[in-house]
């Protein structure tokens, strides 16, 4: 995948399931502001430069702690392990 601003269908599709997949997994619903929030997690992840679907999954954990306070979220969300390097 290549970035030059502007995302081609197939880029905005992958990214789609990405979160779709990521949220799934977190038990998030869809709906609830965490999806919003890591919807602009993983356009800034592949705005700067990360492409690599495994990577962009796994650093969406990145600043996880962040959004709890930015919603006010008091629920038991927990971010889901998914891959060796997110512990």
């Amino acid at each position: 995948m290549s970035f030059d601003d502007h995302l081609d269908s197939e880029q905005l599709a992958t990214l789609a399931k990405v979160l779709k997949d990521y949220c799934t997994e977190a038990g998030i619903p869809e709906g609830h502001p965490a999806w919003e929030h890591f919807g602009r997690r993983l356009m800034s992840l592949f705005q700067s430069g990360i492409h690599h679907l495994d990577e962009l999954t796994s650093k969406m954990n990145t600043g996880y702690e962040d959004w709890l306070g930015e919603i006010g979220a008091t629920g038991p969300f927990i971010p889901p392990k998914l891959s060796s390097e997110d512990v």
